[in-house]
Protein backbone atom coordinates (compact mmCIF):
# COMPACT_ATOMS: atom_id res chain seq x y z
CA UNK A 1 0.00 0.00 0.00
CA UNK A 2 1.12 3.55 -0.73
CA UNK A 3 -0.42 6.97 -1.01
CA UNK A 4 -0.91 7.19 -4.76
CA UNK A 5 -3.41 10.05 -4.54
CA UNK A 6 -3.40 12.76 -1.88
CA UNK A 7 -6.18 15.31 -1.53
CA UNK A 8 -5.76 18.65 0.21
CA UNK A 9 -8.48 21.15 1.08
CA UNK A 10 -7.96 24.77 0.06
CA UNK A 11 -9.53 27.68 1.90
CA UNK A 12 -8.93 31.37 2.45
CA UNK A 13 -7.51 30.89 5.94
CA UNK A 14 -3.98 31.90 7.00
CA UNK A 15 -2.91 28.27 7.47
CA UNK A 16 -3.70 27.11 3.95
CA UNK A 17 -0.14 27.73 2.71
CA UNK A 18 1.32 25.59 5.51
CA UNK A 19 -1.14 22.82 4.66
CA UNK A 20 -0.12 22.93 0.99
CA UNK A 21 3.57 22.79 1.93
CA UNK A 22 3.01 19.68 4.01
CA UNK A 23 0.95 18.09 1.23
CA UNK A 24 3.72 18.87 -1.28
CA UNK A 25 6.29 17.22 0.97
CA UNK A 26 4.18 14.06 1.27
CA UNK A 27 3.55 14.00 -2.48
CA UNK A 28 7.28 14.19 -3.15
CA UNK A 29 8.12 11.47 -0.62
CA UNK A 30 5.54 9.01 -1.93
CA UNK A 31 5.59 10.05 -5.59
CA UNK A 32 1.87 10.77 -5.26
CA UNK A 33 -0.54 12.68 -7.40
CA UNK A 34 -1.60 15.71 -5.36
CA UNK A 35 -5.17 16.93 -5.87
CA UNK A 36 -6.46 20.14 -4.34
CA UNK A 37 -10.13 20.90 -3.87
CA UNK A 38 -11.14 24.58 -3.75
CA UNK A 39 -14.85 24.70 -2.87
CA UNK A 40 -16.67 27.86 -3.88
CA UNK A 41 -19.35 27.54 -1.24
CA UNK A 42 -22.92 28.36 -2.17
CA UNK A 43 -24.29 31.92 -2.50
CA UNK A 44 -26.08 33.27 0.54
CA UNK A 45 -29.70 34.19 0.01
CA UNK A 46 -31.14 37.37 1.49
CA UNK A 47 -34.88 37.87 1.75
CA UNK A 48 -36.08 41.48 1.64
CA UNK A 49 -39.46 43.16 1.42
CA UNK A 50 -40.15 45.12 -1.77
CA UNK A 51 -42.03 48.20 -0.64
CA UNK A 52 -43.29 48.87 -4.17
CA UNK A 53 -45.13 45.54 -4.31
CA UNK A 54 -47.41 44.80 -1.36
CA UNK A 55 -47.03 41.43 0.36
CA UNK A 56 -44.03 40.41 -1.72
CA UNK A 57 -40.57 39.15 -0.93
CA UNK A 58 -37.44 39.53 -3.02
CA UNK A 59 -34.77 36.86 -2.97
CA UNK A 60 -31.36 38.42 -3.61
CA UNK A 61 -28.44 36.10 -4.29
CA UNK A 62 -25.00 37.35 -3.43
CA UNK A 63 -22.91 37.06 -6.62
CA UNK A 64 -21.77 33.50 -7.26
CA UNK A 65 -19.08 34.89 -9.58
CA UNK A 66 -17.12 36.35 -6.64
CA UNK A 67 -17.16 32.98 -4.86
CA UNK A 68 -15.83 31.25 -7.96
CA UNK A 69 -13.13 33.90 -8.44
CA UNK A 70 -11.95 33.41 -4.86
CA UNK A 71 -11.77 29.63 -5.34
CA UNK A 72 -9.94 30.05 -8.65
CA UNK A 73 -7.38 32.31 -6.97
CA UNK A 74 -6.78 29.64 -4.32
CA UNK A 75 -6.35 27.03 -7.05
CA UNK A 76 -3.82 29.19 -8.93
CA UNK A 77 -1.82 29.77 -5.74
CA UNK A 78 -1.79 26.02 -5.09
CA UNK A 79 -0.49 25.29 -8.59
CA UNK A 80 2.27 27.88 -8.24
CA UNK A 81 3.37 26.39 -4.91
CA UNK A 82 3.38 22.88 -6.37
CA UNK A 83 5.51 24.02 -9.30
CA UNK A 84 7.94 25.75 -6.95
CA UNK A 85 8.14 22.61 -4.81
CA UNK A 86 8.70 20.48 -7.95
CA UNK A 87 5.73 18.21 -7.29
CA UNK A 88 5.66 15.72 -10.14
CA UNK A 89 1.90 15.41 -10.58
CA UNK A 90 -0.75 17.79 -9.30
CA UNK A 91 -4.22 19.05 -10.12
CA UNK A 92 -6.57 21.70 -8.72
CA UNK A 93 -10.35 21.41 -8.79
CA UNK A 94 -12.71 24.33 -8.31
CA UNK A 95 -15.91 22.74 -7.00
CA UNK A 96 -19.22 24.58 -6.82
CA UNK A 97 -20.40 23.20 -3.49
CA UNK A 98 -20.07 23.56 0.26
CA UNK A 99 -16.65 22.63 1.62
CA UNK A 100 -17.77 19.52 3.52
CA UNK A 101 -19.67 18.03 0.59
CA UNK A 102 -16.90 18.82 -1.90
CA UNK A 103 -14.06 17.35 0.17
CA UNK A 104 -16.04 14.27 1.20
CA UNK A 105 -17.05 13.50 -2.39
CA UNK A 106 -13.61 13.96 -3.90
CA UNK A 107 -11.84 12.50 -0.86
CA UNK A 108 -13.52 9.15 -1.37
CA UNK A 109 -11.34 8.66 -4.44
CA UNK A 110 -8.05 9.36 -2.69
CA UNK A 111 -5.73 7.53 -0.29
CA UNK A 112 -5.33 10.34 2.24
CA UNK A 113 -7.20 13.59 2.84
CA UNK A 114 -5.35 16.57 4.33
CA UNK A 115 -7.37 19.24 6.13
CA UNK A 116 -6.77 21.91 8.74
CA UNK A 117 -7.76 21.95 12.39
CA UNK A 118 -10.48 24.43 13.27
CA UNK A 119 -9.16 27.55 15.02
CA UNK A 120 -11.97 28.86 17.26
CA UNK A 121 -10.19 32.20 17.52
CA UNK A 122 -9.99 32.72 13.76
CA UNK A 123 -12.85 30.98 11.92
CA UNK A 124 -12.47 30.72 8.15
CA UNK A 125 -15.32 31.92 5.96
CA UNK A 126 -17.10 29.07 4.20
CA UNK A 127 -15.67 26.36 6.47
CA UNK A 128 -18.06 24.88 9.03
CA UNK A 129 -16.99 24.63 12.65
CA UNK A 130 -17.23 20.82 12.50
CA UNK A 131 -15.53 20.49 9.10
CA UNK A 132 -12.71 18.06 10.10
CA UNK A 133 -15.15 15.89 12.05
CA UNK A 134 -17.60 15.62 9.16
CA UNK A 135 -14.85 14.74 6.68
CA UNK A 136 -13.57 12.06 9.06
CA UNK A 137 -17.01 10.54 9.59
CA UNK A 138 -18.19 10.53 5.99
CA UNK A 139 -15.25 10.36 3.56
CA UNK A 140 -14.31 6.74 4.28
CA UNK A 141 -10.67 7.80 3.88
CA UNK A 142 -7.95 8.42 6.48
CA UNK A 143 -7.73 12.10 7.35
CA UNK A 144 -4.54 13.96 8.27
CA UNK A 145 -5.43 17.04 10.31
CA UNK A 146 -2.85 19.83 10.48
CA UNK A 147 -2.92 21.94 13.68
CA UNK A 148 -3.85 25.60 13.45
CA UNK A 149 -0.63 26.56 15.26
CA UNK A 150 2.98 25.50 14.83
CA UNK A 151 5.28 24.71 11.92
CA UNK A 152 5.06 21.29 10.26
CA UNK A 153 6.99 21.15 7.00
CA UNK A 154 7.21 17.36 7.25
CA UNK A 155 5.63 14.60 9.33
CA UNK A 156 6.21 10.94 10.09
CA UNK A 157 9.78 10.82 11.39
CA UNK A 158 8.69 10.04 14.96
CA UNK A 159 5.23 8.52 15.30
CA UNK A 160 3.01 7.80 18.28
CA UNK A 161 0.26 5.21 17.70
CA UNK A 162 -2.68 5.36 20.11
CA UNK A 163 -3.52 1.69 20.45
CA UNK A 164 -6.75 0.07 21.58
CA UNK A 165 -8.10 -3.35 20.72
CA UNK A 166 -10.75 -1.81 18.51
CA UNK A 167 -11.43 -1.82 14.78
CA UNK A 168 -10.79 1.90 14.37
CA UNK A 169 -7.28 1.65 15.86
CA UNK A 170 -6.44 -1.30 13.61
CA UNK A 171 -7.71 0.60 10.57
CA UNK A 172 -5.67 3.66 11.54
CA UNK A 173 -2.47 1.59 11.69
CA UNK A 174 -3.20 0.02 8.32
CA UNK A 175 -3.92 3.44 6.80
CA UNK A 176 -0.69 4.84 8.24
CA UNK A 177 1.58 2.00 7.06
CA UNK A 178 3.24 4.01 4.25
CA UNK A 179 4.38 6.57 6.84
CA UNK A 180 5.20 4.00 9.50
CA UNK A 181 7.53 2.11 7.14
CA UNK A 182 9.79 5.12 6.68
CA UNK A 183 9.59 6.48 10.23
CA UNK A 184 12.73 6.70 12.33
CA UNK A 185 10.85 5.81 15.51
CA UNK A 186 7.41 4.31 16.17
CA UNK A 187 5.90 3.96 19.63
CA UNK A 188 2.75 1.89 20.13
CA UNK A 189 1.06 3.24 23.23
CA UNK A 190 -1.91 1.93 25.16
CA UNK A 191 -3.51 4.01 27.91
CA UNK A 192 -4.86 1.88 30.76
CA UNK A 193 -8.63 1.77 30.97
CA UNK A 194 -8.42 1.66 34.77
CA UNK A 195 -5.80 2.16 37.46
CA UNK A 196 -5.83 -1.60 38.10
CA UNK A 197 -4.85 -2.39 34.50
CA UNK A 198 -1.17 -3.37 34.50
CA UNK A 199 -1.01 -3.99 30.74
CA UNK A 200 0.22 -7.56 30.17
CA UNK A 201 2.88 -7.80 27.50
CA UNK A 202 0.85 -10.39 25.57
CA UNK A 203 -1.55 -7.65 24.59
CA UNK A 204 1.05 -6.12 22.27
CA UNK A 205 2.68 -9.21 20.81
CA UNK A 206 0.41 -9.78 17.81
CA UNK A 207 0.35 -6.05 16.92
CA UNK A 208 4.14 -5.72 17.06
CA UNK A 209 4.56 -8.89 15.00
CA UNK A 210 2.07 -7.63 12.41
CA UNK A 211 3.92 -4.31 12.16
CA UNK A 212 7.26 -6.11 11.86
CA UNK A 213 5.99 -8.07 8.84
CA UNK A 214 5.51 -4.68 7.17
CA UNK A 215 9.02 -3.55 8.07
CA UNK A 216 7.88 -1.41 10.99
CA UNK A 217 9.88 -2.00 14.16
CA UNK A 218 7.83 -0.39 16.90
CA UNK A 219 8.26 -0.23 20.65
CA UNK A 220 5.29 -0.83 22.95
CA UNK A 221 4.48 1.36 25.88
CA UNK A 222 1.70 0.94 28.46
CA UNK A 223 0.71 4.08 30.34
CA UNK A 224 -1.33 4.27 33.55
CA UNK A 225 -4.55 6.21 33.43
CA UNK A 226 -3.62 9.31 35.42
CA UNK A 227 -5.59 11.81 33.32
CA UNK A 228 -8.00 11.90 30.42
CA UNK A 229 -6.83 9.73 27.53
CA UNK A 230 -6.62 12.71 25.16
CA UNK A 231 -4.53 14.76 27.58
CA UNK A 232 -2.33 11.76 28.30
CA UNK A 233 -1.65 11.17 24.58
CA UNK A 234 -0.77 14.81 23.94
CA UNK A 235 1.49 14.91 26.99
CA UNK A 236 3.25 11.74 25.87
CA UNK A 237 3.60 13.12 22.33
CA UNK A 238 5.41 16.15 23.78
CA UNK A 239 7.66 14.00 25.97
CA UNK A 240 8.63 11.76 23.05
CA UNK A 241 9.05 14.63 20.59
CA UNK A 242 6.80 12.99 18.00
CA UNK A 243 5.68 14.79 14.84
CA UNK A 244 2.66 12.57 14.10
CA UNK A 245 -0.08 10.88 16.11
CA UNK A 246 -1.98 7.96 14.57
CA UNK A 247 -5.31 7.10 16.18
CA UNK A 248 -8.71 5.63 15.53
CA UNK A 249 -11.52 8.11 15.05
CA UNK A 250 -14.28 6.89 17.32
CA UNK A 251 -17.93 7.83 17.10
CA UNK A 252 -21.41 6.49 17.59
CA UNK A 253 -24.84 7.17 16.22
CA UNK A 254 -27.23 9.15 18.36
CA UNK A 255 -30.54 8.93 16.52
CA UNK A 256 -29.72 10.52 13.13
CA UNK A 257 -26.52 12.29 14.20
CA UNK A 258 -23.01 10.91 14.48
CA UNK A 259 -21.33 11.94 17.72
CA UNK A 260 -17.57 11.70 18.17
CA UNK A 261 -16.07 9.97 21.18
CA UNK A 262 -14.43 12.03 23.90
CA UNK A 263 -10.82 11.18 23.04
CA UNK A 264 -11.28 11.84 19.32
CA UNK A 265 -13.02 15.13 20.04
CA UNK A 266 -10.24 16.13 22.46
CA UNK A 267 -7.53 15.42 19.89
CA UNK A 268 -9.37 17.42 17.23
CA UNK A 269 -9.74 20.39 19.55
CA UNK A 270 -6.35 20.37 21.28
CA UNK A 271 -3.86 18.66 18.94
CA UNK A 272 -0.32 19.97 18.99
CA UNK A 273 1.10 17.86 16.14
CA UNK A 274 -0.47 16.57 12.91
CA UNK A 275 -2.81 13.69 13.61
CA UNK A 276 -3.89 10.91 11.26
CA UNK A 277 -7.35 9.62 12.14
CA UNK A 278 -9.32 6.74 10.60
CA UNK A 279 -12.97 5.98 11.17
Amino acid sequence: MSYKTLLVHLDAGPRCAARIALACDLAARFDSRLVAVAPTGLPDLILSINSAVPDSLECIALPAASLRERAQALARDFEQRCSAARVGSFESRVVVDEAIDAVVRHGRCSDLVIVGQRDPGAPVEGVASDFPQQVLLHAGTPVLIVPHSGSFASVGQRVLIAWQEKAEATRAIRDALPLLRIAERVVLCEIAESEADDGPAERFESVLLWLATHGVHAKAQHEPKTAGVGDKLLSLAADLGVDLIVAGGYGHSRLREWVLGGTTRHLLEHMTVPTLLSH
